[in-house]
């Protein structure tokens, strides 16, 4: 009963239009990054829809072009929140790649999984190239 509430609310969150990323202070008052973060707001969202519901090809693919998408932040003040921007879309990465880590091993593995999982270990690689 406790794990539905949880998975319920956390449903509810992610349906919602707040931001999984929000700015909390900016020098330019968010007005440069204000696309790109709706954009990444919603991949992320789609994502976390996907990896609940788990269809983890989709949730690597959203937050991939999440990631590419922060690049389009170009401006030199705006480059640390970029790099937030890219280390939290890489964390999400990490956690699905975690959870497919666990499923694909051990006792009870399920193999179904182990194209996600090589998908994930090729984003990664690949995202953690390009940083």
């Amino acid at each position: 009963m406790g794990l539905f509430t949880i998975f319920e609310r956390e449903t509810v969150y992610f349906k919602d239009e707040t931001g999984i990323i929000e700015l909390e202070s900016c020098p330019t008052g968010g007005i440069i990054c204000t696309k790109p973060l709706s954009f990444i707001n919603k991949k992320m969202r789609t994502s976390r829809t996907y990896w609940l519901n788990k269809d983890y090809q989709r949730a690597i693919e959203e937050l991939k072009i999440a990631y590419h998408k922060t690049f389009e932040i170009t401006e030199s003040n705006c480059q640390s929140c970029a790099e937030l921007f890219r280390s939290t879309i890489i964390k999400s990465l990490e956690a699905i790649h975690d959870d497919l880590l666990k499923m694909t091993s051990g006792i009870f593995k399920a193999n179904r999984f182990k194209p996600s999982l090589e998908l994930s270990s090729s984003v990664l690689a690949e995202i953690k190239a390009v940083k």
